[in-house]
């Protein structure tokens, strides 16, 4: 491996994903078709959703202890039966607000690394999980009603959140709990910068 390229490559991939951030989401829903490409496209390209997912994967991680696996699919679970019943006519209110507010708890965590009791880090991971789900089943409105969607979407849950979990083994290597620590503070920074309506 060239010398330097370790460095460069998170580096790359910080700049794309902050790109990516740029991009308001309603542009991106409308040049991606219908059905299954719609439902990865949600969680991949929205911000809230990607450094969301992202920040669940890092922290989930971080928790250890048996928690990525379980707390990653008790978040899909949940995020799927929380989008169907949004899709029926549910509808909670704040659920925008709370989502950007679980960037700033994940972030915050991961700053200052704090690990939960393994049943609240699993019912944490449930309510952010469906706050994304309810969201992303109204990100790309008529085109939820397309049964392919939802397969769309857990797979783009899962892509962000296992990167996620990559992530963090990787910011691990390169500069130890000090690269996981500025990981969370960046994306509590994010969500923060969402709720006052920056971002």
């Amino acid at each position: 491996m060239p010398p330097g390229l370790p460095m460069r490559l998170p580096i790359a991939t910080c700049l794309t994903l902050l790109a990516l951030a740029l991009l308001p989401g309603a542009v991106l829903a409308a040049s991606v078709p219908p059905g299954f490409s719609s439902g990865l496209a949600g969680p991949v390209l929205t911000y809230v959703h990607l450094f969301g997912l992202l920040g669940l994967g890092l922290w989930l991680d971080m928790q250890g202890r048996g928690t990525p696996g379980a707390g990653a699919g008790l978040a899909l679970a949940f995020g799927l039966g929380a989008g169907l019943l949004t899709r029926t006519g549910l509808h909670l209110p704040y659920t925008g607000l709370a989502l950007e507010a679980s960037l700033v708890v994940l972030g915050g965590l991961l700053a200052a690394t704090l690990t939960l009791p393994s049943v609240v880090g699993l019912i944490l991971a449930a309510i952010v999980g469906a706050l994304h789900g309810i969201s992303l089943s109204q990100w790309g409105g008529p085109v939820t009603r397309n049964a392919l969607f939802w397969p769309g979407m857990l797979a783009g849950c899962v892509l962000v959140m296992s990167s996620g979990v990559g992530l963090s083994a990787t910011l691990y290597q390169l500069g130890g709990g000090k690269a996981s620590r500025l990981a969370g503070a960046l994306i509590a920074l994010l969500g923060l910068l969402m709720l006052v309506n920056v971002l």
